[in-house]
């Protein structure tokens, strides 16, 4: 194993948590951010989902209670 690879711990293995905390930022340093104007894109094309999702969701709920209520008009 070469110097600054992590170390692959099995169920078995024990770590000292020294050892875990310096395994912790090793990997957090790996973290790519994403950028302020990537984040806040993101977030607009979620939000817009989230609407267009629940725009489809009403118009399908409402068409189908529509034809529930239709149906069951025959027997009255």
């Amino acid at each position: 194993m070469a110097k600054g690879d992590p170390v692959k711990a099995t169920s078995g293995d024990k770590v000292s948590p020294v050892k875990y905390v310096g395994q912790v930022r090793q990997e957090a340093r790996k973290v790519v951010w994403p950028t302020w104007r990537e984040t806040l894109t993101t977030t607009v094309l979620v939000m817009i989902m989230v609407i267009l999702m629940g725009i489809f969701f009403f118009v399908v709920d409402w068409a189908l209670a529509n034809i529930v209520r239709f149906v069951l008009g025959f027997g009255a």
